[in-house]
């Protein structure tokens, strides 16, 4: 008896003090301001999107300004991570990076809504997905790359809070058509020359989508005359849609139940057989060109997934995602019993290449990728990978080079990174070292982290506010 009284008396002291512990907590006032780097967890972005009805498309607006040029020299960047979706910019010219003392010559910039969506260019115009705080709008926006003036825009009414801004997305532009997946799952396709509207989609109510943290991150695939989705929802997991018509081609069921993540559909050829290979919220498929599904694997599940899968060879693929998730190699393969997959390996981001935001580049047989924050002493660095040797990095950027989580692209055998403050650097790799040739800061504000754009020898970058053309063409041998 007596110590079952001593029990209930400390039990109780505990108790008390726990609960002044929790009103102190809640009372005190922090000495600084707070930035949360996660974002809200209470399922808002999705429930806000199933209870509003959102008119896709429906306002239309014409600026005049002077069309571009039909027969000028094109250098398409069609979609999310260029025409192949690699990030290696293999038509580019020679490109300049000895610049004067006030950096690259700005050709153009224009003001955007807060966030990260980034543009594609197709017959010199430049397409953006953005946000219009007044008018709390999603807008396609279209502008003349030779200078910037705005041609049109198509927008929606979509009333939605700031996460970490609100943009997010890179359009695909392929057969003079446009499509674009809004922060909310909105599909919209236009007419690249005109801006008249073709199709919409809500993956929301149509498909049974959810809206992932920090909104829609997955950037639409264009493949032939077809659009490839993935709404990873309760109706469909993937989409095949018929580009000028908006009419389904075929759906994948989500017998898996997968859940969208931030991460895009690749194309691969794995085993001689192409394929569109999507990672999900718990796992990654492969799904043949008529939409039936091959393999799937769920060894391997971050619970945010931005970086989308990199193919290393005809059976393997380089996995990444951050907060504290790292990397993994996963192997598919083929026999006369049909598709299998073996994780080889995983690895935290302090052991391995890793990625936070940033899909990494895979270029002439290595691994390119910019270490997440959580990644130790090599955390924001550029390293290198030989995908034979993981986990093993053969060469990093060092203290002196580091670029935060923004993008990055490969064009003139050179690195050209944006780091958060909009500084772009460029960076050449050989003889396994990296070596800084230049650098300077080309953005006025912060959080540069929409994906870089190239048109030739103009390149488009932005921060969380505005978006500038600079022009680096090489103007000596």
């Amino acid at each position: 008896m007596r110590d079952r009284l001593i029990i209930a008396l400390f039990t109780g002291i505990y108790l008390a003090a726990a609960a002044v512990g929790i009103v102190a907590f809640a009372t005190v006032t922090p000495s600084r301001d707070i930035t949360r780097s996660l974002p809200d967890m209470d399922g808002s972005e999705t429930r806000a999107a199933a209870i509003d009805d959102v008119a896709i498309g429906e306002n239309f607006q014409r600026f005049p300004t002077t069309e571009p040029e039909a027969d000028a020299e094109d250098y398409p960047w069609p979609g999310f991570r260029g025409p192949r979706r690699d990030n290696i910019a293999d038509n580019a010219p020679p490109l300049g990076h000895d610049w004067p003392p006030d950096g690259p010559p700005l050709r153009w910039r224009v003001s955007l809504g807060e966030g990260y969506a980034a543009p594609v260019v197709a017959k010199q115009r430049v397409y953006v997905l953005d946000y219009l705080e007044e008018e709390k709008a999603d807008a396609l926006r279209c502008f003349s790359l030779k200078d910037g003036g705005e041609l049109w825009r198509r927008s929606y009414r979509n009333d939605i809070r700031r996460n970490h801004g609100k943009s997010r997305t890179v359009p695909a532009v392929a057969a003079d058509t446009v499509v674009t997946i809004g922060p909310r799952a909105h599909v919209m396709a236009v007419d690249a020359l005109s801006g008249d509207l073709l199709w919409t989609r809500d993956m929301i109510r149509q498909d049974g989508a959810e809206v992932p943290q920090w909104y829609t991150g997955q950037c639409p695939l264009i493949d032939g005359d077809r659009a490839i989705l993935a709404p990873a929802g309760d109706n469909a997991l993937l989409l095949a849609i018929d580009l000028r018509t908006g009419d389904t081609v075929w759906g994948l069921p989500n017998d898996l139940g997968l859940k969208m993540s931030h991460s895009s559909v690749m194309i691969m050829t794995l085993n001689e057989v192409k394929q569109y290979v999507y990672a999900g919220l718990g796992g990654i498929i492969g799904v043949s060109m008529d939409g039936e599904l091959l393999w799937s694997s769920h060894d391997w599940q971050p619970p945010v997934w931005a970086p989308s899968p990199v193919q290393i060879s005809q059976e393997r693929l380089f996995l990444a995602a951050g907060y504290g998730m790292g990397s993994a190699l996963l192997q598919v393969t083929h026999d006369q019993n049909g598709w299998h997959t073996t994780l080889l390996g995983k690895w935290k981001p302090t052991l391995a290449p890793a990625a936070e935001q940033q899909t990494p580049i895979f270029h002439q047989g290595m691994l390119f990728t910019i270490q997440p924050k959580d990644a130790g002493a090599r955390r924001a660095q550029l390293v290198a990978a030989d995908p034979n040797r993981l986990p093993d990095i053969v060469a990093a950027s060092g203290r002196e080079m580091r670029f935060g989580i923004g993008p990055f692209l490969q064009a003139d055998e050179k690195f050209w990174i944006l780091d958060d403050d909009g500084q772009l650097s460029i960076v050449a790799f050989q003889d396994n070292a990296f070596t800084l040739l230049g650098r300077h800061r080309v953005l006025p504000g912060v959080d540069s982290w929409g994906p870089i754009a190239l048109a030739g020898d103009l390149m488009l970058v932005r921060d969380s506010t505005s978006m500038a053309c600079l022009e680096l063409k090489r103007t000596n041998p």
